[in-house]
């Protein structure tokens, strides 16, 4: 089964003359084309997505992939087979980036704060200077990691790759930085 949402059968037909007539150079055929399917791809997707805040995004993928493959298209298949075989690549690789972003995504939940008394008065919190001190007592790759994923807010990829560590590696020094600095800070009193 191509899809459930299925233009009518003379859409289908239209629009492959009209995809012929953009593969020739006819722009008003292409501007066409691509806003009498925009509506029939919002409504394939809203029948296979919870949020439809993501519709839209993956739309512009679509549709973005249609005109980088237009030159593909024979107008002895389908139209409609064509554009839902390109619409269900990119629905299946917008899930996969959204599912390796939630991935690398940590709850609230996962954080230990500082209980003490006294830990959220701004008298006694943390100063630069101190910050400067506890990241100075941090070995070279472990404060490097921390400052590349934390203050410039490179992923743990990113940072490997640049620092010509494995993202595992990266993952396992982060976690260290972390436990050194936990160190410091519960024995200077923070």
């Amino acid at each position: 089964m191509v899809s459930d949402i299925k233009p009518p059968a003379d859409t289908t037909d239209a629009w492959s003359m009209l995809m012929q007539q953009a593969q020739d150079g006819d722009a008003a055929a292409y501007r066409r084309l691509l806003g009498e399917m925009t509506p029939v791809l919002k409504s394939f997707l809203r029948t296979r997505f919870f949020n439809a805040g993501h519709i839209d995004d993956i739309v512009q993928e679509i549709l973005l992939a249609v005109h980088t493959a237009r030159h593909t298209y024979r107008p002895e298949q389908p139209f409609r087979h064509w554009m839902y075989g390109i619409a269900r690549h990119k629905m299946i690789d917008y899930m996969r980036k959204q599912g390796r972003q939630t991935a690398n995504e940590i709850s609230d939940d996962a954080f230990v704060t500082f209980m003490a008394d006294g830990a959220n008065n701004p008298e006694e919190a943390l100063s630069a200077k101190d910050l400067q001190q506890a990241l100075k007592a941090l070995p070279d790759k472990q404060r490097q990691v921390l400052l590349m994923t934390k203050v410039q807010g490179h992923s743990m990829a990113e940072t490997g790759k640049q620092l010509g560590m494995s993202e595992t590696a990266v993952k396992v020094t982060a976690h260290r930085a972390y436990k050194k600095l936990k160190e410091w800070l519960v024995a200077y009193g923070y």
